[in-house]
């Protein structure tokens, strides 16, 4: 899922990736407050039908979902309709939320209000991409993760992303090139993300132009670029390739499917991003928003199935112990690659979007 744009740009519990459909908006009447109704605006089976269902009749709350597939999208509709939102919840990547705060969009979330608040995983209770001037701005929900894919039966295990230039796999890697960018420089000992390098652009184009040089001077590893995630999966499952380097839902619905195919974090890390659900600033049915919010977090079985349909990993303590083995292999990391990922920051992103577009266009016509 790309912001995710082709240039998508600490720790999580168990980690996926999962897609979005853009489908027409539900019914809302503008501004006014409907206390028995909430309106949420998120991705493709984000939400379970079979919670929606329960709360919906144990609460009396009617939940009415307006489903999207951009983080620009949902900016542009709560811009639009500034003081006056239709929509009391949103969903949220970390590293877009300072642009939803920038533009007054978001109000802090008052965790008081939430007695299953203790129910997220000690990771995500004060997530720092989350937290701004001491304020909590979202619910922590689903992330995903760059990994090292490989297929089991025709490679050697490695702990590390050096094995993607070995050349006893000369045209058999697949990777995204802006994206594995940003972990070369990582595995070279630079700042992939470019929050260090604020105000250092000098720095900062060293270390592009140095991981540039370096998949250029391996560019006989690569059997093929991919954007898709079906791309790389097809590859996958045809064999043409044995390594890859892709976000974790792609490999983990592989696995799932029966494929000898493993993810992990390498030694050097990785990144990757966070979902949450935000309340809406001026939210008309801000009571029924808290009312859903702490209702979701109640179980780990809400949070284990919102893994399953979403295909992104649950933020939810206790999820993995509701999934089954083949559910966990697929979507679950051990403890020290947990400690291994880094979510996206939003600071310095212009310049990291700049440098990177530059460096793939330059890698690519190599």
């Amino acid at each position: 899922m790309k912001d995710i744009t082709v240039n998508r740009r600490s720790t999580l519990k168990l980690l996926a990736a999962g897609t979005g459909v853009l489908a027409a908006p539900a019914i809302i009447r503008p501004a006014l407050a409907q206390s028995k109704v909430v309106n949420i605006t998120t991705y493709d089976k984000f939400v379970p039908q079979s919670f929606i269902d329960q709360f919906q009749k144990d609460s009396g709350i009617e939940i009415r979902i307006r489903l999207t597939d951009d983080q620009g999208k949902q900016y542009n509709l709560l811009t639009a309709e500034g003081a006056a939102p239709t929509t009391d919840i949103v969903t949220v990547t970390g590293h877009r939320l300072s642009q939803f705060m920038g533009s007054n969009l978001l109000a802090p979330l008052d965790t008081a209000r939430l007695k299953n608040w203790g129910k997220l995983a000690s990771t995500y209770k004060g997530a720092p991409q989350l937290t701004v001037d001491g304020k909590t701005y979202g619910l922590p929900l689903l992330a995903g993760f760059e990994g090292l894919a490989r297929n089991t039966e025709y490679t050697k295990a490695s702990d590390s992303w050096e094995i993607m230039f070995d050349d006893e796999y000369k045209n058999l890697t697949s990777y995204i090139v802006s994206d594995f960018l940003s972990i070369v420089m990582r595995y070279q000992g630079s700042d992939g993300d470019y929050v260090t390098y604020e105000n250092k652009a000098d720095v900062a184009q060293a270390a592009t132009d140095k991981a540039r040089d370096f998949m250029i001077k391996h560019k006989d590893k690569v059997r093929k670029y991919y954007d898709a995630a079906s791309e790389v999966q097809q590859m996958f499952v045809n064999e043409d390739i044995y390594l890859a380097q892709t976000w974790s839902g792609p490999a983990a619905k592989l696995i799932m499917d029966g494929h000898p195919i493993e993810i992990s974090v390498p030694k050097e890390g990785t990144y990757g991003f966070l979902y949450s659900f935000n309340v809406v600033n001026n939210a008309p049915n801000g009571d029924a928003a808290y009312a859903f919010l702490d209702a979701i977090l109640s179980s780990p079985e809400i949070g284990a199935a919102m893994t399953r349909q979403s295909g992104f990993a649950s933020a939810f303590d206790g999820v993995d112990k509701v999934l089954d083995d083949k559910e966990r292999a697929a979507m679950a990391l051990p403890p020290e690659q947990v400690e291994r990922v880094q979510f996206f920051s939003s600071v310095n992103r212009a310049m990291k979007n700049e440098m990177i577009d530059k460096a793939t266009a330059e890698i690519k016509a190599a």
